[in-house]
């Protein structure tokens, strides 16, 4: 889930340089989280960040899925368990109105975490009809 606040920070605080983290720090960044973890851990979970906007030529919108492919890159290389939590809200925005999810689009609701958990729940392939 880390890239959210990375790629907001540049929309939310253009002129505050020092807070933005751009795409090629984000890459090292992440990688560098990604082999200190994959020597302690089973299963590595990545999720793309997400901009709860159908919009997709949003300006933010089109950033954040920027960031998204580097996340489905990191994970097909290493072969992680691979999550894209913006094809989940993009699924359930042709519903729901962004608003409903998030009220500044990027801090999910309730309602917005439930769209999260079911994304992951599915990806494991939970069985959702258990008696």
């Amino acid at each position: 889930m880390i890239g959210i606040n990375d790629v907001w920070r540049q929309f939310h605080s253009p002129f505050i340089h020092t807070s933005h983290v751009y795409i090629e720090e984000y890459e090292s960044t992440l990688r560098e989280l990604v082999k200190d973890a994959l020597p302690v851990t089973k299963q590595l979970v990545l999720m793309t960040p997400f901009f709860i906007e159908a919009n997709r030529q949003d300006d933010m919108r089109t950033k954040m899925d920027q960031y998204g492919i580097v996340v489905k890159r990191i994970a097909e290389e290493i072969d992680a368990l691979f999550i894209d939590t913006q094809a989940a809200f993009d699924s359930v925005l042709k519903e729901l109105y962004s608003a409903s999810l998030a009220l500044d689009r990027v801090h999910p609701t309730q309602a917005g975490h439930m769209v999260l958990a079911r994304a992951f729940l599915n990806k494991i392939d939970f069985e959702w009809s258990k008696d």
